[in-house]
């Protein structure tokens, strides 16, 4: 009988120590938990950190670049209106360009960022382009249609189409990482011997600014908060203005197009190299400018329509149109009239971005959401 509760006792103890066994372990990873949780990184966000900052920025952006098309004053005050064209083109898309950049994480294929780019941006180019060839034969007589030649401000979806695709291999190949940006460069400087058919020459001379907002505006941001960066940010909007502005006149403003060759403008190829690349960082600086000038807080829910420039941009170009082409030659460059479309530009922009706007206008601006049945946000 002792043998046999001896025998069971033993067992139990075995039992025991193997439980204790295969509890010490599970303690020595608890205790390690915290510093196994530190050592792992964390996930990126989808939002890519988006606030009611960037939302401000698009929203700006799109004031400016309205503005430029529109013009302050065009007709009734040609001096003023064209020297403070002159300022606003110096930025006004590189701006833009490098906010339609901050965003882009090319995570996804090629052939799936072609897809995703036929839908979002080529579908409406094509929309858009017979609106903006209607809207033109109605104001100004017969459009010139030519192979290659696009439409007032629709550049801009080709454009953007193409440098979604250049930059899909970043982050993917080292030797590309590398080679990134001698080759946007190296795309600058020759684009001045392309024609511009369907936007080549802009494609190649505005990515390096969609390039340095995808890969260097993020880790600017935190500096360009900074209250000493503001002061330094008025103060060179203020000295930009103080000395272009008596030289307006002189300059050629069709270097800050980016649409020309170096032939059109007149320049040899290392003359005109070198003001692209002049005319190319000087729009990248003064946009950070602007940047660091915006406010970081949301304004009401005017920031939240910071979201949805694309309708702004789409939808002003035929009402452009209507204004240079057909408005101010009939009004006789009228004083009220300049005013007038001047003071129409931040409620223009506001509303057409406006929730029903844009449910009225999804299908012409996103058609692929459209066709999903995809509501309104």
């Amino acid at each position: 009988m002792s043998s046999i509760v001896g025998t069971r006792r033993a067992r139990f103890g075995s039992r025991l120590r193997a439980a204790a066994a295969v509890r010490r372990p599970a303690r020595r990873i608890r205790r390690l938990q915290p510093l196994l949780q530190c050592a792992m990184p964390e996930p990126a966000k989808a939002t890519a950190e988006r606030s009611a900052w960037h939302d401000n920025m698009r929203l700006v952006a799109m004031f400016i670049v309205v503005a430029g098309h529109w013009g302050i004053g065009r007709g009734a005050f040609p001096g003023t209106s064209s020297n403070i064209s002159f300022v606003i083109y110096i930025f006004h898309m590189p701006l833009f360009i490098m906010l339609a950049g901050r965003f882009v994480r090319p995570r996804a294929s090629f052939d799936a960022t072609f897809r995703k780019g036929w839908g979002q941006l080529l579908i409406p180019f094509a929309f858009f382009f017979l609106v903006d060839l209607f809207v033109l034969s109605k104001v100004s007589g017969p459009p010139f249609v030519a192979f290659g030649h696009l439409p007032y401000g629709l550049w801009f979806l080709v454009s953007l189409f193409f440098w979604r695709l250049m930059v899909v291999p970043v982050g993917r190949w080292r030797s590309f990482d590398r080679l990134v940006w001698p080759l946007a460069l190296l795309g600058l400087v020759l684009s001045g011997l392309l024609p511009n058919w369907w936007s080549l020459v802009r494609t190649f001379a505005f990515f390096p600014a969609f390039l340095f907002g995808m890969l260097v505006l993020p880790r600017l941001e935190p500096h360009l908060r900074r209250p000493w960066v503001r002061v330094a940010s008025a103060a060179l909007l203020v000295a930009t203005v103080v000395v272009v502005w008596p030289r307006a006149q002189q300059y050629n403003y069709l270097w800050l197009h980016q649409s020309r060759s170096y032939d059109e403008l007149g320049r040899d190829f290392v003359s005109g190299a070198g003001l692209r690349l002049l005319v190319a960082a000087a729009g990248i600086v003064v946009a950070l400018a602007v940047v660091s000038l915006v406010p970081t807080r949301r304004v009401g829910s005017l920031s939240g329509l910071g979201r949805f420039t694309l309708y702004a941009y789409l939808l002003h170009l035929p009402v452009t149109e209507f204004i240079i082409y057909w408005l101010i030659p009939r009004t006789d460059s009228n004083a009220a009239v300049s005013v007038s479309v001047s003071l129409a530009i931040i409620p223009f922009v506001l509303v057409v971005m406006t929730r029903p706007v844009r449910r009225l206008t999804q299908p012409l601006v996103e058609p692929v959401e459209f066709a999903k049945s995809v509501p309104v946000p």
